[in-house]
């Protein structure tokens, strides 16, 4: 019998086929953990959600009572004036977060990628907050920004220059979660901008060197343009998460009245809809809130990933 025909005979196939059934399987039995785990946690509340969205459900009351209101919930989303303030913050909280968490990073992942000496010490220095718990630095912060007895305007007194309310005036409030946020985000984009320097070739720098190149140079004609693809996953990253900010000004701004910070001036999307959904009791119209805010996050990330042809070398 030919080689051929042993390999095609049923006794052989039959082996074959049960071998890939049960490979396959094994593969289904390693991914049922995380497929239950996207369809409780993910997938199924996402579904609900979606439906609670179209209805006057309230927490109080069982889900099977709610009644549908078909697009009322998202019609009022547009008339409600927090909304647009929530929006408003939330849009100048991104984009000054954007310059004051990257520009930075980036400045100290330069420096840090040089040999010197104590540089495994500030590479953990600068990277601690990002491990620290985002409640409790903001508490701390809290404490620190005070306008009475905080350690900035302290040393503001110090240098001659007047106390700043921080988280007691609205033109302030916002400027002090910015600044809280970006300082607890620096580490994390920097650690980012490191693992990307390390990824240029030495031998770009040397021959521009030989060429004359001065380090500015250098700089602006190969590190930022070998940057660019890493430099977009962090803005991609980091305004996701910035239109998704809840922690910080909820755990600065939030005192015995349901504002947050002083006349809403911290009040952002995610915020709004906590307070809507859990202590106003309007759980449809936080759903309809969260749905808003999932399609502008798509459509900005869609956006992005459209210009970024234009300026992102892969090569």
């Amino acid at each position: 019998m030919s080689k051929q025909a042993t390999l095609s005979s049923p006794g052989v196939a039959r082996k074959r086929s049960s071998k890939q059934l049960r490979e396959t399987i094994d593969a289904y039995t390693m991914l049922l953990p995380t497929i239950l785990g996207v369809l409780i946690f993910f997938a199924v509340p996402l579904a609900i959600s979606l439906y609670l969205s179209f209805t006057s459900a309230r927490i109080s009351t069982p889900i099977a009572e709610a009644r549908l209101v078909g697009l009322g919930n998202y019609a009022a989303v547009f008339k409600d004036s927090n909304f647009y303030l929530a929006i408003r913050n939330t849009f100048v909280f991104s984009a000054a977060t954007l310059v004051l968490s990257t520009v930075p990073a980036l400045i100290l992942a330069v420096l840090l990628n040089e040999k010197l000496r104590g540089q495994a010490f500030f590479r953990a220095l600068f990277f601690i907050p990002v491990v620290a718990s985002v409640v409790a630095v903001s508490l701390l912060w809290r404490y620190l920004l005070n306008v009475d007895f905080g350690f900035v305007n302290y040393a503001f007194s110090l240098i001659g220059l007047p106390r700043i309310p921080w988280l007691t005036s609205p033109d302030w409030a916002l400027l002090s979660v910015i600044l809280v946020f970006s300082w607890k985000t620096i580490g994390y984009n920097m650690v980012i901008f490191l693992a990307g320097l390390q990824g240029i070739s030495r031998p770009l720098y040397e021959a521009a060197s030989i060429d004359g190149a001065t380090r500015w140079q250098q700089f602006t004609r190969i590190t930022v343009p070998m940057l660019s693809p890493t430099t977009f996953f962090i803005l991609i990253t980091t305004l996701i998460n910035c239109l998704q900010i809840f922690d910080v000004p909820y755990a600065l701004g939030y005192g015995r009245s349901t504002t947050i910070g002083p006349a809403d001036s911290m009040l952002t999307v995610v915020p709004l809809l906590y307070r809507e959904g859990f202590i106003s009791d309007h759980m449809g119209y936080a759903s309809s809130l969260a749905w808003v805010l999932f399609l502008m996050i798509m459509a900005i990330t869609f956006m992005q990933f459209r210009l970024s042809n234009r300026w992102v070398n892969y090569e």
